[in-house]
């Protein structure tokens, strides 16, 4: 049986490899709180429980071996943090106004490598294009494992929910 953690261990754990190896990473979200981050040499699935905007409780695991059906979020653009200048900025600023200039700016951006979070300071930046983060409805419909996975997970994220914050878990389960 896979073992699930807290998803603020696992969470920790994969900053720490993007810092190392910013190449390679795909980012998948639900709107329930649904997470699946691919690396260039590892794999999580994630059901996180909102706190507040800037954290979380809940489970994870790192899936033991990569699956077929997450072929598909391999072949989407690499999620990373992507410093901008003041012209790609004022140049996303239009694109909202102008459609047809849209794609052509953000292909551009999106094309570069990925920095890892340590190469900020040094690279100076004001402004940062982060993502993409592909969105689906659920992740249990990629493929039988993911649905066991999913179901587990709720399961995980629940009973820690309940055991951290007994109060709060009163009054939404």
């Amino acid at each position: 049986m896979i073992k699930t953690e807290p998803v603020e261990e696992i969470l920790s754990r994969i900053q720490d490899r993007y810092a190392e190896k910013p190449r390679g990473w795909r980012v998948m979200s639900t709107p329930r709180g649904d997470m699946l981050v691919l690396g260039p040499d590892s794999a999580f699935q994630l059901k996180m429980i909102p706190l507040n905007p800037w954290e979380f409780t809940g489970a994870g695991i790192e899936l033991p071996s990569p699956q077929a059906a997450l072929d598909s979020v391999k072949s989407s653009p690499e999620f990373g943090l992507r410093p901008l200048s003041n012209r790609d900025f004022e140049r996303i600023i239009k694109s909202l106004t102008q459609p047809s200039i849209a794609r052509p700016n953000l292909e551009s951006i999106i094309r570069r490598a990925p920095v890892s979070p340590l190469d900020l300071d040094r690279i100076k930046s004001s402004h940062l294009l982060t993502g993409p983060i592909l969105a689906r409805p659920d992740l249990a419909s990629l493929s039988p494992e993911m649905s066991k996975l999913t179901s587990m997970l709720d399961k995980e994220a629940e009973k820690t929910f309940r055991e951290r914050y007994p109060m709060r878990a009163g009054m939404y389960f």
